[in-house]
């Protein structure tokens, strides 16, 4: 059985739970005891390897965000085969998430940092609360 991971959510209108920081098209819901794929040609679904990590983001100041958004970290099982990455996009809008997947070379034309310590990806993810 693979080990619980730890999944940053944002709660939006009636409780619903979607991904943090993704926007438009990208941007996924997390119901209670569901499977979420990732949307194909993406990196996948962005996790956490311990709680502790993800509760270090959560408290970390976000530049582009001038409030705090209603973050929940919440249990997943991954599902599939995880990696980790170099660089992600600095700012995740629909637009700006497109292009960077789009490209062959997204760090000719984006603006890349590293993803937070302890991210990994997966095809999948079971939610369990």
């Amino acid at each position: 059985m693979r080990r619980i991971k730890f999944k940053v959510v944002n709660i939006e209108c009636k409780g619903r739970r979607y991904s943090s920081f993704t926007r438009g098209s990208y941007k996924l819901e997390y119901p209670e005891n569901t499977i979420v794929r990732a949307r194909e040609e993406t990196l996948g679904v962005a996790v956490f390897k311990t709680r502790k990590q993800a509760e270090i983001f959560v408290a970390k100041p976000h530049s582009y965000l001038s409030f705090k958004l209603p973050f929940k970290i919440i249990h997943v099982r991954p599902i599939g085969r995880g990696k980790n990455v170099k660089f992600v996009r600095d700012f995740p809008s629909e637009v700006g998430l497109g292009e960077f997947y789009s490209l062959k070379r997204p760090a000719q034309s984006c603006r890349l940092v590293r993803p937070p310590s302890g991210t990994i990806f997966y095809p999948a993810v079971e939610v369990l609360d």
